[in-house]
């Protein structure tokens, strides 16, 4: 038998097939949060996605909007886009967003029992399909019919508290290799900011100064310009400002800006009315997939078309792209181009291609100086770089010879990073796979069973 296309396996003895329509029913008890100034406010944002964890709690005081009012013991599911699976069982009184489904305790269901149920990843897979947009919305008719396998009372007890036993355990390993991915970061951040500060590999007094590298490139520059510029004005880059105010240098190192030493162009979108522009066989970089790694492919691409026919630019390799626009991680993040690619009018492609001076260590310099980037942003709602702020952007310029000892040196530690974390994501997924195991066992009726044997 199927319900609503979900195969109902036999159960255990004592267990029932329902629905949870038929086994619990939310009950809206809206109120405005000024009538309960004590009580504390959950909103989304206040629970972890996928974990059931409590983050933090509002004053309902600081509130406008209408709230539903919980009890403990109710169970809170996050309506509002069910990929993020918020799911919380209270044990105080409080208010939570009216983005929430509120299902009340009920006698014949243990309301953990019911949490547990709905943090299943086939429960989430199957409540998203029923749900697409930028900003889904579950309602509760749409799982109402989803098959419920009821246990006995006592033994819903029994197979929670194993749940909880076996998660505790699998949240200490968890835990662990969260700390070692906070050392892991930590590291990597002191090895980037010894690079920057000079102090990661031995300077070596016969090495050309930056100050006579700056200058010939430079001329180079203006060299080039003037050649295809022929009887024009060359218009000289501006320089880094006041370096005063910026920290002392290593001897040989000289202060720059990215629009002092590089070209830096701003990307575009190629029409999406025009069919005819899109998946050809030119790369097309959005902002979204620039994440301080190496890009050798993209998700979208453009064709000749559609590139001689907007403001696109074809950047060649070794290009760095710099993403301007976004609140969440994307903004102040890099790349390195591994092809020739155009991008989006989000990033910032900055031409070092073509000089000495290497593009990883432009990478490198944006990586260490992550947060500074971000904050150079300029907007209201939504801060923004752009292609001034992006080439009034300091940077340090070593010597070659040690830009490439530098460089060096970061890779080869950055590599044993990169392949730990690897790992440690492995091991991550992994743990995610057997939490979902044991709740698959306990809601077929083998977690308890299972125990009880071993026992």
């Amino acid at each position: 038998m199927t319900t609503n296309g979900t195969e109902e396996r036999p159960l255990p003895d004592g267990w029932t097939w329902t629905t949870i329509g038929e086994i619990t029913e939310p009950e809206r008890d809206r109120v405005s949060p000024q009538d309960f100034a004590e009580l504390p406010f959950l909103g989304m944002d206040d629970i972890e996605t996928q974990t059931m964890r409590l983050l933090g709690t509002k004053s309902s005081s600081e509130m406008r909007s209408l709230a539903e009012h919980f009890w403990p013991d109710d169970v809170l599911y996050g309506s509002l886009r069910p990929y993020l699976n918020k799911v919380y069982r209270p044990d105080f009184e409080g208010l939570c967003s009216a983005e929430f489904i509120v299902f009340r305790k009920t006698p014949q269901l243990i309301s953990k029992y019911l949490q547990y149920f709905l943090n299943q990843w086939s429960f989430v897979a199957f409540i998203n399909k029923q749900n697409t947009g930028d900003r889904p919305r579950v309602k509760f008719g749409q799982m109402a019919d989803y098959p419920f396998p009821l246990a006995p009372l006592d033994e819903q007890e029994r197979i929670v508290a194993e749940i909880e036993k076996q998660f505790t355990r699998l949240d200490q390993a968890v835990a662990g290799l969260r700390r070692l991915q906070n050392n892991l970061a930590r590291y990597k951040a002191s090895v980037l900011k010894a690079a920057c500060d000079g102090r990661l590999v031995p300077q070596d007094p016969n090495d050309e100064p930056a100050a006579d590298l700056l200058a010939r490139i430079l001329a180079e520059r203006r060299a080039q310009w003037q050649a295809a510029h022929p009887g024009k004005k060359y218009q000289e880059a501006v320089g880094v400002g006041d370096t005063a105010v910026l920290p002392k240098l290593p001897e040989g190192w000289i202060w720059a800006s990215i629009g002092y030493l590089f070209d830096v162009k701003v990307g575009a979108t190629p029409s999406r009315k025009k069919p005819e522009y899109w998946n050809g066989d030119i790369p097309w970089v959005s902002s979204g997939e620039i994440a301080f790694g190496r890009i050798s492919k993209t998700r979208e691409t453009i064709t000749t078309e559609g590139l001689n026919n907007s403001s696109v630019k074809l950047n060649p390799k070794g290009t760095v792209l710099l993403a301007m626009i976004g609140e969440g991680k994307t903004r102040g993040q890099a790349a390195i181009l591994e092809m020739a690619a155009t991008n989006n009018q989000n990033a910032a492609a900055i031409l070092c291609a073509d000089s000495p001076i290497m593009s990883e260590w432009v990478f490198y310099w944006l990586m260490a100086k992550y947060e500074e980037t971000r904050q150079g942003g300029s907007g209201g709602m939504q801060p923004a770089l752009n292609s001034v702020l992006v080439r009034a952007i300091s940077i340090a310029v070593p010597p070659l010879a040690e830009q490439k000892r530098i460089v060096a040196e970061v890779e080869r530690r950055l590599s044993v990073v990169t392949a730990t974390e690897q790992a440690i994501a492995t091991n991550l997924a992994r743990a995610e796979r057997l939490r979902q195991s044991i709740l698959h066992r306990a809601f077929t009726g083998q977690l308890v069973s299972q125990y009880k044997e071993a026992t």
